[in-house]
């Protein structure tokens, strides 16, 4: 075997092993959950759940206005969790929203989707964090996509 046959297989592999790592790092495909529905407002939304300070949180349901959002689009989401919720926030590795409190267990945002660059139109993981007081979590993730 010469140097140069020894290299090109060096580079090779090495290229091999960085297409695995990339292909490792893509995301699963993420699921939409029961407790979720896409579009208006539906007209049986449920009450929230009256549970102590210390008890986790529970996300009851979700209606975004859309999972699919293009640029330029007004998008909506309504949430109705257990009255120890504290603060909800919405978060894809892009963006963070802290979901302001409408009344006890029901958070609701309105947010205007302006012009973003063309490396941010994809799909992402969207994860929906409910806080009691004393930050214990519970968490739902849903597949998102700007366009």
């Amino acid at each position: 075997m010469n140097a140069r046959w020894g290299t090109c297989l060096y580079k090779t592999f090495a290229l091999m092993g960085m297409g695995f790592m990339l292909a490792a790092c893509a995301s699963a495909p993420t699921t939409v959950p029961s407790n979720v529905v896409v579009g208006s407002m539906p007209t049986a939304w449920p009450t929230p759940p009256v549970l102590p300070n210390e008890a986790p949180p529970r996300i009851v349901a979700m209606r975004f206005s859309s999972l699919d959002v293009q640029r330029g689009q007004t998008w909506r989401a309504n949430f109705v969790v257990s009255t120890n919720t504290a603060a909800m926030e919405v978060r894809t590795n892009l963006f963070a929203i802290n979901v302001p409190r409408t009344a006890p267990g029901r958070f609701a945002f309105t947010l205007d989707i302006f012009d973003a660059p063309p490396i941010f139109l994809r799909a992402y993981r969207l994860r929906v964090i409910a806080r009691n007081a004393a930050a214990v979590a519970t968490e739902e993730n849903a597949p998102f996509r700007i366009r």
